[in-house]
């Protein structure tokens, strides 16, 4: 589950659809949803759903009321369905974490938590909606990382191999854009999300941000990120989307495409050729240098290198060692012996150490671009691989929890 909150300079007020107020508006509710237990009222789901409008800068229509209410009630159901699950293993969220949250989220959007309440108000939604939210959100967290946070593990040989794809992608012409994904299984469905996303790039032609959209309305893991994919090489997308590519231009966003999981909107952002056939990276270097004696110290440092941020302190246990810059060249320039040196050294890892004229010596790898875009460091594999498997557990877990619970909908 992901949080989505960012707001449209105008997006208060613009998507204003009740000048009721909160409180009275509820006592007039009725039953809309009951998830085991627990009971969501129509109020609850016209209330998420107008702050779903809201975050994303859309003008209330009909339509995307109809959609927006849609999208409401499944979040309803899993957040239920996740906080039953972590009171089930006496996870609890306390109001003072909840109010840090909101503070973040207002800040981020250039406001106070007061401001942030009162124009929430003024668009007809209680900031109770916003914290019911938040609070589900850090409950399931919490209950994923308790699960999972220490069993997934991402292996050098997993990071080694995606290393390796993107390194014979680089010939490939290489595209950054973001996705709105909404899925689907049965034909209900997909006629249910092509008319959804139809209405969604009807409110983008108008304006409408695609990131905000992306954020409160698409599927995707990328939902948090407006939707943002980086750079992306044709055949790491979907069959159906990889003609779609060839064709959209940079600032140009496609019609809703249909997949074998859902269907997509795909905004094209930039555009970039692949690498000549036979043509070589682009590095940057440094190289650490210290006394031979400091031979053994060099290696326990070179081994806990991580980039080349923090290198001065990485080598800070080194007696007598420096660190010199060596400048960014083409890998076809350097010298063989440090050509050979770097080769299958990984971006922000350190060469082996080498004995030469009373020096010890390592070269570290900190940058190097392949196809005209930067190859992304071990770590940054790491993570994107390990919230990849994160994200795959929980929604395979919040899966589980919807079969086996006792769903009504009214």
């Amino acid at each position: 589950m992901k949080l989505k909150y960012a707001w449209a300079a105008a997006a208060f007020g613009a998507a204003a659809v009740t000048g009721t107020s909160p409180v009275s508006a509820q006592l007039a509710e009725s039953v809309a949803i009951i998830v085991n237990d627990d009971v969501i009222s129509t109020y609850d789901v016209r209330q998420r759903a107008n702050l779903l409008l809201i975050s994303a800068g859309l003008q209330s229509t009909p339509e995307l009321q109809e959609r927006a209410r849609a999208q409401a009630r499944q979040d309803l159901i899993d957040e239920h369905l996740q906080l039953q699950e972590a009171e089930h293993f006496e996870i609890s969220v306390t109001a003072a974490e909840i109010d840090s949250r909101v503070a973040d989220i207002a800040h981020s959007n250039d406001l106070t938590p007061e401001v942030l309440a009162q124009n929430l108000a003024q668009a007809g939604v209680s900031v109770s909606t916003l914290r019911s939210q938040v609070q589900a959100d850090v409950a399931w967290s919490r209950l994923m990382r308790g699960m999972y946070g220490s069993r997934v593990r991402v292996s050098e040989s997993e990071v080694r191999d995606t290393l390796e794809r993107i390194a014979a992608s680089a010939t490939r012409p290489q595209y950054l854009i973001s996705e709105i994904f909404l899925p689907a299984e049965t034909e209900q469905d997909f006629t249910a999300a092509e008319a959804g996303a139809t209405r969604l790039l009807e409110q983008m032609q108008q304006g409408a941000p695609f990131p905000l959209i992306a954020r409160q309305f698409s599927s995707a893991a990328s939902a948090a990120d407006g939707g943002d994919m980086g750079w992306i090489a044709q055949n790491e997308l979907p069959p159906e989307l990889q003609p779609l590519v060839e064709r959209l231009q940079a600032g140009q966003v496609s019609i809703p495409v249909r997949a074998t999981n859902g269907v997509y909107i795909i905004a094209m952002r930039e555009r970039r050729a692949g690498a000549a056939p036979g043509s070589t990276s682009q590095v940057a270097l440094r190289q650490i240098s210290a006394p031979a004696a400091s031979h053994s110290e060099l290696e326990r440092a070179a081994r806990r290198i991580r980039g080349c941020d923090d290198l001065e302190s990485d080598i800070r246990g080194v007696t007598g060692a420096l660190v010199v810059d060596l400048g960014r060249a083409s890998e076809a320039d350097l010298s063989p012996a440090v050509r050979e040196r770097i080769t299958g050294i990984a971006v922000g890892a350190a060469s082996p150490v080498v004995d030469n004229g009373g020096q010890a010596t390592s070269v570290v790898v900190c940058e190097r671009q392949t196809g005209g875009g930067g190859v992304p460091t071990p770590d940054e594999i790491s993570d994107r691989l390990f919230q990849q498997e994160m994200a795959l557990l929980s929604e395979r877990y919040l899966r589980n929890l919807r079969r086996e619970a006792t769903i009504i909908q009214r």
